[in-house]
């Protein structure tokens, strides 16, 4: 009786081994190094566009019925020991969402957003990429174009996080989840 459990679990055991992925079966990760969370989000909204909203602990993006329009002003700070490194945007751990749960992502032509508003704020440039929340962990990637970049030798970079589609909204923790850059 012993013997055939003692051979049922070694049968167990090397099935489930031989399922485990080898190493050449691993696909190539890559290793972050550091995750480069937010220093200063700020939001704007359309229906208050002279009203500098100030520096807030959430990122709050939204959209309701063609208009109502908020969007996040978001800054980061890179420290020069990441030069020659990879760093890549990324999205995960909303606070809430709703609707289409799609985001995209800008960078913007100044870093000098603390007092900004809807009506004066800097031009936005370059489209990075599209996020699509459906969860409250990471964002799945729609649109990866722009998202991985070289690190900067330091100083700061800052980004506009605007909503994708009507009747949405993303609202975020800024210590905690929202936008963040990964350097690999």
């Amino acid at each position: 009786m012993k013997y055939a459990i003692f051979s049922s679990a070694i049968a167990i055991f090397a099935t489930l081994a031989t399922a485990l992925p080898t190493a050449e079966n691993l696909a190539p990760r890559d290793h972050v190094k550091e995750v480069i969370n937010s220093n200063l989000v700020v939001n704007i909204n359309e229906d208050a566009p002279e009203t500098p909203l100030g520096v807030s602990d959430k990122g709050i993006v939204s959209r309701a019925n063609g208009k109502h329009n908020s969007q996040a002003l978001v800054k980061f700070d890179f420290r020069e020991s990441l030069s020659g490194y990879k760093c890549r945007l990324a999205f995960g751990y909303p606070a809430q969402f709703s609707g289409t749960g799609e985001i995209q992502v800008y960078t913007i032509g100044d870093i000098n957003i603390a007092s900004s508003t809807f009506n004066h704020r800097p031009f936005r440039d370059q489209f990075k990429g599209t996020f699509r929340v459906t969860g409250w962990a990471e964002a799945e990637v729609v649109d990866g174009s722009g998202l991985t970049f070289d690190c900067p030798t330091q100083g700061a970079k800052a980004y506009e996080v605007v909503s994708v589609g009507d009747n949405n909204e993303v609202v975020w923790n800024a210590a905690w989840g929202g936008l963040r850059i990964d350097a690999f």
